[in-house]
């Protein structure tokens, strides 16, 4: 159990994907590097940047190459506001990739949607170690008002 997004979280989310036969089995053709990245959300608490990112299906973790450029297919990007409406189920991850509320500077939106089975299998995943969020958000809730202190940071 971890605070989304952290090390720890991604961490336990590679592990339950990888031992995951409904995940492996739907994800198993995507084979594609997928780098998340998190804007801050300072209105909520949210100050930093934050990245992760994994190569599907092993679950690998994403590497820099010499230029210390991210080696990936695929980027999505959006705030932390978004990936906690994502990471809730507030919001779908594919709807989120095709009205642009994530963006995709790098990837095929159309391809990802191909894979949705899984992809709503490792949401399901992810909120099954979640235990809370930095900032003002807190887990079954919409974001909170500035300044007011989560669970897990109270």
């Amino acid at each position: 159990m971890s605070v989304a997004f952290t090390p720890e979280w991604c961490e336990e989310q590679a592990k339950l994907c990888i031992e995951d036969e409904e995940f492996q089995t739907g994800i198993a053709k995507f084979n594609r590097k997928v780098l998340v990245l998190i804007n801050a959300s300072p209105e909520h608490g949210i100050n930093e940047d934050m990245v992760y990112g994994f190569d599907f299906p092993t679950m690998a973790y994403l590497e820099r190459d010499g230029d210390g450029e991210w080696i990936t297919d695929y980027i999505l990007e959006g705030t932390y506001a978004d990936w906690y409406k994502i990471n809730e189920g507030i919001d779908d991850l594919v709807p989120a990739l095709m009205n642009e509320q994530l963006l995709v500077p790098k990837g095929s939106v159309s391809y990802v949607a191909r894979f949705l089975p899984a992809i709503q299998r490792y949401m399901a995943l992810a909120r099954t170690h979640t235990t809370g969020y930095d900032g003002t958000f807190t887990s079954g809730d919409t974001p909170g008002p500035p300044g007011e202190p989560t669970l897990t940071s109270a």
